[in-house]
């Protein structure tokens, strides 16, 4: 999934909320949750129609899935606009740096790969975090 978000978060203030259901239901949220995080991650809609997907979802827990999954939407939209942000400001940065320079229109892959392991290690941070 290079690129691409791989993760969604759970809050532990929604434990309380979900704390009473049975195993069989938790492990159901669950999947429904990491189903709805993949769709929405690929930019498809990962809410609707759930429950035709998981039709041995209780109500309760239906309620738990549709607050938790509008978590989810907004925070796949918050981390794309991020990334967004991110590589608008990595590309203003090269057109400075290209400008004063006079280097080339693009990047080459390996000047790429360099900038990126330079930063890595600058940082300290993995590869995931050093952009």
């Amino acid at each position: 999934m290079k690129g691409k978000r791989s993760s969604i978060l759970l809050y532990f203030d929604n434990f309380h909320r979900v704390a009473d259901l049975p195993d069989e239901q938790l492990g159901i949220l669950f999947r429904a949750l990491m189903e709805c995080g993949e769709r929405e991650a690929a930019g498809e809609d990962g809410i609707t129609g759930f429950e035709q997907r998981y039709p041995n979802m209780w109500e309760k827990t239906q309620m738990a899935f549709s607050f938790m999954a509008d978590t989810i939407r907004r925070d796949a939209a918050s981390y794309a606009e991020k990334c967004a942000n991110y590589r608008a400001a990595a590309q203003h940065r090269w057109d400075l740096q290209r400008e004063s320079q006079a280097i080339p229109d693009s990047p080459p892959a390996d000047e790429l790969e360099r900038l990126v392991r330079q930063q890595r290690e600058k940082t300290g941070r993995p590869d995931w975090a050093a952009l």
